[in-house]
C-alpha cells in the first residue's frame, strides 16, 4: 500500500510540476508578443515568475527549482540564444535562492519576499553581465535595474497573493 501511495503522489507531483512549466512557458510567450512597456533596458515584467512564486508556496523548494530550470531552458531554447540561457539562470537561481532563504525567516509577506527576488534576479544578471563583458562598469546599472526588480518584484508579489488567496487548497493548506 505504501508503493502505491509513492507512485500516487510522485505522478501527482510530476503532473503539477509540468502543468505549472507549460503556464510560466505561455507567460513567457505572452509577455514576448507585448509591446514593450517604459522600463529601463534589460528590464522585462516577468509575468513566469508568478508561477515560480506561487509554486515555492503551493508545492516545494525543490518544485519551485525544477519549474524554474525548466521554463529557462525551454524559453532559452525557443528565444535561441544561449545568452538568454545564461542570464536568466544567473538572475533566476539567484533570485529563487534569496526567495527561499527569506521565506525560511518567517519574517516576511509574499509581496516583500518578490520584491527581494525581483531585486536579486537584477544582481544575479548584472554579475553575469559583469563576467561575460569584464567590464565592472556594469556594477553602475544596478540602482536602475535593482530599483526597477524591486518595483516589479512588489507587483508580481501583489499578483500571485491574490491568485493564491483564490485558491481553495492554498487556503485551507497554508502553512505561513
Amino acid at each position: 500500500m505504501g508503493e502505491v501511495l509513492y507512485i500516487y503522489h510522485n505522478s501527482r507531483r510530476l503532473t503539477a510540476d509540468a502543468l505549472l512549466i507549460s503556464l510560466s512557458l505561455i507567460l513567457f510567450l505572452v509577455e514576448s508578443l507585448l509591446p514593450p512597456l517604459i522600463l529601463p533596458p534589460g528590464a522585462k515584467f516577468g509575468l513566469a515568475n508568478v508561477v515560480t512564486l506561487a509554486a515555492l508556496y503551493l508545492l516545494s523548494e525543490v518544485d519551485a527549482l525544477i519549474i524554474l530550470l525548466t521554463r529557462i531552458l525551454l524559453a532559452g531554447i525557443f528565444a535561441g540564444s544561449p545568452t538568454v540561457i545564461l542570464f536568466s539562470l544567473s538572475g533566476g537561481i539567484l533570485s529563487l535562492t534569496a526567495m527561499i532563504l527569506i521565506k525560511r525567516t518567517r519574517k516576511f509577506s509574499i509581496v516583500g519576499i518578490s520584491a527581494a527576488g525581483g531585486f536579486f534576479h537584477n544582481v544575479g544578471q548584472i554579475c553575469a553581465a559583469v563576467i561575460f563583458m569584464s567590464s565592472q562598469k556594469i556594477f553602475l546599472y544596478l540602482p536602475i535595474l535593482g530599483t526597477c526588480g524591486i518595483f516589479i518584484g512588489v507587483l508580481i508579489g501583489l499578483l500571485t497573493k491574490e491568485i493564491l488567496r483564490r485558491l481553495p487548497i492554498y487556503r485551507t493548506n497554508r502553512a505561513d
